[in-house]
């Protein structure tokens, strides 16, 4: 009797368990002994491979749902699949022209392009794509710009680090001369740049109230721009798409979990602190890509399902994060370079997002 080297034993089973997995992956059936023989491994015996799963299934890797049947993998045998596969995965090079083309139609928003982000994940992947950004209230300040619209109406636009820009309509009653207004900017992104929302407000409020110069004959504007700060952010720091495609491709066993994800997700609020937990997870970690399967997602809503997501950094500050939800089965290796890569390409648009052009230093009042 042949005995193998240690090595060549551990290469072939785990080279059956990867098939294991694929195969289930593909099909959706039980795998058995005689296919592996007469597909994968055909100079080994299917007695030798049937001794082999046995193994597996002790270790915890395999499942044979009747006695008499194949095998499924189970969550450990996706884990360890999907370890493998983060350090092979590749794209194939026309998929990824076609994702930079879609991506390339540049947005005036950083809101559209989440939304454009999340749905171009559903559509690529068949499954539901998401993107999370962090709170603005909890983001740096990058400007903070007025544009007049008209004699008594500006409009506000608040530029963070992160790309991430809120604007709304101002107004006054009066009319304020385009000079003055861009003064205002100068000296109130002097006075704010860099800090957070609260530090911004706080420094604001001292300047208005203790009637500072540059402020004086627009301290009602400043004062009611204030006030629209500090109102609670209605707009979704959440983005998901892809419910429907998920839909279309799921079978009747998967059903019941579709219907309990798509429960879990429409209450925004637990969902939102979900990603929020595992961003910064990733974040203390300084982990790029990360891939849950079924029963480590820790929730009810989640066992049968799997989340493959990235997350997303401006200079050294992670500020969002964006990724797949599908089933278990999904296949690993497209999704995850999928992910990562529109998740580059994500975060070099916020990296190089470019607030209103400066005002210019030597302009002064009219």
């Amino acid at each position: 009797m042949r005995i193998l080297k240690p090595e060549v034993a551990k290469s072939r089973k785990e080279k059956i368990l990867r098939w294991v997995v694929q195969q289930y992956v593909e099909t959706r059936r039980p795998v058995g002994s005689q296919m592996i023989a007469s597909e994968a491994l055909p100079d080994v015996s299917s007695a030798t491979i049937r001794n082999i799963m046995a193994e597996l299934e002790e270790e915890g890797y395999l499942y044979q749902p009747h006695t008499s049947g194949g095998r499924i993998p189970t969550d450990k045998a996706y884990r360890y699949y999907v370890d493998y596969l983060a350090n092979v995965q590749k794209m194939a090079a026309k998929e990824r022209e076609r994702i930079e083309e879609a991506y390339d139609s540049r947005v005036n928003e950083v809101d559209n392009m989440m939304v454009q982000t999340s749905r171009l994940l559903a559509m690529l992947s068949g499954a539901a794509g998401f993107v999370y950004t962090s709170n603005v209230q909890e983001q740096r300040v990058q400007r903070l710009d007025f544009i007049p619209l008209a004699p008594g109406a500006v409009l506000a636009v608040l530029v963070t680090e992160s790309g991430a820009v809120r604007h709304w309509p101002v107004r006054t009653g009066y009319a304020i001369n385009p000079a003055r207004l861009r003064v205002l900017s100068r000296f109130i992104n002097e006075e704010i740049e860099g800090l957070t929302l609260a530090q911004a407000r706080r420094i604001l409020w001292q300047h208005v109230h203790s009637g500072h110069q540059e402020i004086a004959g627009m301290a009602d504007l400043a004062t009611q721009v204030l006030k629209d700060m500090e109102r609670p952010q209605t707009d979704n720091e959440l983005y998901v798409e892809g419910f429907g495609q998920l839909l279309e491709n799921t079978s009747e066993d998967d059903f019941e979990d579709l219907k309990q994800m798509m429960r879990f997700v429409e209450e925004r609020e637990r969902f939102s602190s979900l990603l929020s937990e595992k961003m910064t997870g990733m974040e203390k970690s300084n982990q790029k890509l990360n891939v849950s399967i079924g029963s480590e997602n820790e929730l009810k809503e989640l066992k049968n399902l799997s989340i493959v997501s990235t997350a997303c950094k401006v200079g050294d500050k992670t500020v969002g994060m964006l990724g797949i939800i599908g089933p278990k089965h999904m296949e690993y290796t497209r999704v995850m370079s999928l992910v990562h890569f529109i998740g580059s390409l994500l975060e070099s648009s916020l990296q190089n997002w470019t607030a209103l052009p400066p005002t210019e230093k030597g302009e002064d009042y009219e």
